[in-house]
């Protein structure tokens, strides 16, 4: 269903833009099919929505994601690709995720975000 190409063009590129009116104002296509459609509708929706919005929200004010680099410092190219099967779903790709707050410790990004710190 979002592979129309007249209604999302080249849909196999991450464009969030494509989300987007002219002056920033997000457009009202939700894509609400991932919850069901009548009596078979997810009836925790709202609060899957609400979870994901507070857990990307706290992410995002917390860090910021960019490329990876090679060995030169060079930015490497993410190229999308995706799994087969029953449940389609981005696969792994590089990148780097570097904390907001110049002076922050495992611990306070861990209570700003919720999440835990993986122990390299």
């Amino acid at each position: 269903m979002t592979r129309n190409e007249k209604k999302f063009p080249s849909p196999d590129e991450f464009k969030p833009e494509r989300f987007l009116h002219e002056d920033g104002s997000l457009t009202d296509d939700k894509m609400r099919f991932g919850f069901g459609w009548g009596r078979r509708m997810c009836v925790g929706q709202h609060l899957a929505d609400a979870s994901m919005w507070i857990s990307i929200t706290s992410f995002l004010a917390t860090f910021s994601v960019h490329k990876a680099l090679d060995e030169h410092g060079k930015e490497i190219p993410v190229v999308p690709k995706f799994t087969t099967g029953i449940t389609i779903h981005p696969e792994t790709f590089p990148c780097r995720i570097v904390p907001r707050f110049n002076n922050a410790s495992a611990e306070t990004l861990e209570q700003l975000t919720g999440l835990v710190a993986e122990k390299l």
